[in-house]
């Protein structure tokens, strides 16, 4: 399932402060192309952008359109490893991704731009008070959420639904990543050992999605007027949350 776009991908577009952050995690990168988007702050905000656009025209097109682009991205990026003979890699890059991205923008099935209502202002509220559904008891989550968020190879932008097992001691959750796939992840309620960590399966039965925990981020997601922005026991931003995926 195509989701919309993650509000955590503008949020970095628009305003993050620091070191740019790709699409993917560079903590552990071992590949020459993940290390060099990685090292410089201009190629990894393009690969930012790059996500940003692809999860747009994704969530617009057919399945069958959705495969043909998904298998185009893997040979363009197998393609950059051809910058690393050139004099400026980096400079070989940034071409490469800014002819990439006008390629995606102007696919023939890519969504026009959208006029997005802006949220009302809103003063944070504890999670206990503001979260409704499974919500409510985020807390109980948090080190489980912690763990799996540990297996993704890319950061986890929002929390569909969470749940526990049926021993009680392992959490069930459906994730959403910064590249708009979903994944389900299980985990020891504690978050010392995650026992599932795979992408979500079309025919697999899973709990029904919402209210959707997004995490982080200093403003709500721009398609969610209603989020209400929580805040943890000891009164720090914790994220936000709205009544559906949005």
């Amino acid at each position: 399932m195509i989701f919309g776009v993650c509000a955590v991908l503008i949020s970095a577009l628009s305003g993050a402060a620091g070191a740019a952050t790709p699409s993917f995690v560079c903590r552990n990168v071992k590949s020459w192309l993940e290390k060099t988007v990685c090292s410089s702050d201009p190629v990894a905000q393009l690969d930012l952008e790059l996500a940003v656009a692809r999860s747009r025209l994704l969530q617009a097109t057919t399945a069958t359109t959705r495969r043909a682009l998904e298998s185009e991205q893997r040979a363009w990026w197998s393609s950059l490893n051809a910058c690393r003979k050139r004099s400026d890699p980096h400079a070989c890059l940034t071409g490469r991704y800014e002819q990439r991205i006008a390629a995606v923008r102007n696919h023939p099935e890519f969504p026009p731009e959208r006029s997005v209502q802006q949220p009302e202002e809103t003063e944070p509220a504890p999670i206990a008070t503001a979260g409704a559904g499974w919500t409510r008891e985020l807390s109980r989550y948090q080190r489980a959420l912690r763990a799996c968020k540990e297996e993704s190879p890319s950061p986890i932008g929002k929390l569909l639904v969470a749940w526990s097992g049926p021993d009680s001691d392992t959490i069930g959750m459906r994730l959403v990543d910064w590249t708009m796939k979903e994944w389900v992840c299980v985990a020891h309620r504690n978050g010392h050992k995650v026992l599932r960590f795979a992408q979500a399966a079309p025919e697999e039965s899973l709990p029904v999605a919402g209210p959707v925990y997004h995490l982080g981020g200093a403003k709500p997601p721009p398609t969610c007027v209603n989020a209400i922005q929580v805040v943890d026991v000891n009164g720090k931003p914790a994220g936000w949350i709205s009544d559906r995926d949005c």
